[in-house]
């Protein structure tokens, strides 16, 4: 997830917003900016206050829940263990990332903002987070965090999970050298049965979807639509994400009124209904 921070905050930051800005930071009287700053607002909003975000978070660690104490009736050669992501998966981190886009500035990189955050030590929860990992701990099932959080602040970041009394018998799998996760799977898979993988980004399921863009990112969903909900668990976020990619592969590259136009046009409207309603 870092990894996909790292894209809304250029974009929202280019919106003067999480998890890695570059030197894109704009000034808040820009219009691009700050029409970007507010559709923003708006999903940071939904995931704060909505109660529709608490209950997918439920629906979605109840769930997994329930699969992987499910599949202690299947017979096993190896250990059975979960793997998931942390950020917006089980921590929250959207109050920082309201605050970066409040305070960020013009020149600045986003990851000076975030690794301060980081170093704090003190993200909440996800609703429900800590029961459904306290849960799976006592079926004897292994868990495993693999993030994109840098490896330079894992203290950090280890101190914060302590702090929510999660799990933390094997040690987190942080971002190396690069924010694709399909190494640190494989050698988990290497001695483990992994009965379930929980994360925000697609990226973060072993279906070979990083660094796809477009429509083909779609197709490789669909191609493993019957994996979601029974081994594959997502979290909701439409804060941040590589989806962005979706809409256009060099969006974040793009000035700010042409990121406006881009994501105006990646909207779908029903054209019979623009014309019965527009005479």
């Amino acid at each position: 997830m870092k990894n996909l921070n790292k894209t809304l905050m250029v974009l929202a930051c280019s919106v003067s917003l999480l998890c890695g800005c570059s030197s894109q930071a704009t000034k808040k009287g820009d219009d691009a900016t700050t029409e970007l700053y507010q559709r923003n607002v708006l999903a940071l909003s939904w995931m704060q206050n909505a109660a529709e975000y608490r209950a997918l978070c439920y629906q979605a660690y109840n769930g997994a829940y329930e699969h992987v104490k499910a599949s202690l009736k299947q017979k096993t050669d190896k250990p059975r263990a979960i793997i998931l992501d942390l950020d917006e998966t089980v921590i929250d981190n959207i109050p920082a990332e309201a605050t970066i886009n409040e305070v960020a500035r013009n020149g600045k990189d986003f990851n000076d903002y975030w690794l301060a955050w980081e170093s704090m030590a003190s993200a909440n929860a996800m609703p429900g987070a800590a029961e459904f990992l306290k849960k799976v701990d006592k079926l004897g099932v292994q868990i495993f965090y693999v993030s994109n959080r840098s490896c330079m602040n894992v203290d950090f970041t280890n101190k914060n999970l302590k702090s929510l009394k999660f799990p933390m018998k094997n040690k987190i799998r942080c971002k190396d050298n690069t924010s694709n996760k399909k190494a640190r799977f494989d050698k988990i898979l290497e001695k483990y049965n992994v009965v379930a993988f929980l994360g925000d980004n697609v990226t973060d399921f072993p279906i070979s979807i990083y660094g796809v863009n477009g429509e083909d990112r779609n197709k490789i969903v669909d191609k493993n639509s019957s994996q979601f909900g029974v081994k594959y668990f997502v979290l909701p976020n439409p804060v941040y994400g590589e989806w962005f990619s979706q809409i256009d592969p060099n969006l974040l590259k793009q000035s700010h009124s042409k990121m406006v136009e881009l994501v105006d046009k990646s909207v779908k409207n029903e054209p019979a209904l623009k014309k019965a309603i527009s005479k």
